[in-house]
């Protein structure tokens, strides 16, 4: 496996793991905090981050809470285009602002964006005056989203401890608030 800046491709290992576990429940956390929270020195823990910055294995960036802008409406939209068009289509979805990413896919559709808008009116106007006119495009399928109960951000690597979790800062259900005890419990899943 080809190494970049000395690390491996999935050769991470588990205080490599911590570190970005520990950054990404906080990305401001000093370098004596990573330490104190993952049993490294304050030295160590800044090498060892600079490294996976700078081989680009890890980045930091700034994710908006965005109903604090005014902006709570989230959709996808599965898109079907003419396979000729497929990278055209997908790179003017992607310039526009209020779409949030835009992936190929396989199945029925050919790509995915999600978008966010303020309201349901500019929800309908983006898509019937911005996207459907889009050459290339054959069919668009809307879904609103109500709720996220897991978002990107929230992804942990593989084998990673969730610190919020191991160190007991989030409860994990919750999400009950918002769903209820009944639904939670119809979803086969019991509280301890």
């Amino acid at each position: 496996m080809e190494s970049v800046n000395g690390l491996v491709p999935g050769g991470l290992d588990e205080n490599d793991r911590l570190l970005i576990g520990l950054l990404q429940a906080n990305a401001r956390a000093s370098y004596q905090e990573l330490a104190e929270a993952s049993g490294l020195s304050a030295s160590t823990a800044r090498r060892r981050v600079e490294r996976l910055l700078d081989s680009g294995v890890l980045r930091l960036v700034a994710v908006p809470n965005w109903p604090k802008f005014g902006i709570s409406f989230t959709a996808f939209l599965a898109i079907s285009v003419d396979l000729p068009r497929l990278r055209s289509v997908g790179l003017e979805l992607a310039a526009m602002d209020e779409v949030c990413f835009v992936c190929m896919v396989t199945g029925d559709y050919d790509l995915f964006a999600q978008i966010i808008l303020p309201t349901n009116a500019d929800f309908v106007r983006f898509v019937t005056q911005r996207v459907a006119p889009i050459v290339g495009i054959r069919d668009i399928q809307t879904y609103m989203i109500p709720a996220f109960i897991k978002s990107f951000e929230q992804y942990r690597l593989p084998a990673t401890p969730n610190p919020l979790y191991v160190r007991g800062g989030v409860d994990a259900y919750a999400f009950d608030d918002e769903f209820g005890e009944e639904q939670h419990e119809q979803a086969g899943s019991t509280r301890q």
